[in-house]
């Protein structure tokens, strides 16, 4: 089993792209469409292009129960240098 997934905004495709070719099984999140279908804990984090977008749902932060990172201001190198350092 791939322990390297995490949920990416569709809107971030240098980051999907990047991601996808060091090794992670990435899940395409719509405009937060379906971030309450993300109820598992087996994703490292969610990537948002920023903290703002959550909001326009009625996403929270109790659900879902993974991390979340911006790539607002990061390089798609830089998340993934994070996710590889902080959620081992």
């Amino acid at each position: 089993m791939n322990e390297k997934k995490v949920v990416v905004e569709n809107t971030l495709t240098p980051y999907i792209d990047f991601l996808k070719d060091s090794g992670y099984d990435v899940y395409t999140l719509y405009k937060n469409e379906n971030i309450n279908n993300i109820k598992s804990p087996d994703y490292k984090a969610i990537i948002v292009s920023g903290l703002d977008v959550l909001s326009t749902t009625d996403a929270s932060y109790d659900n879902p129960p993974v991390p979340i990172l911006e790539a607002k201001g990061r390089t798609p190198e830089e998340i993934y240098n994070l996710l590889e350092s902080r959620y081992k």
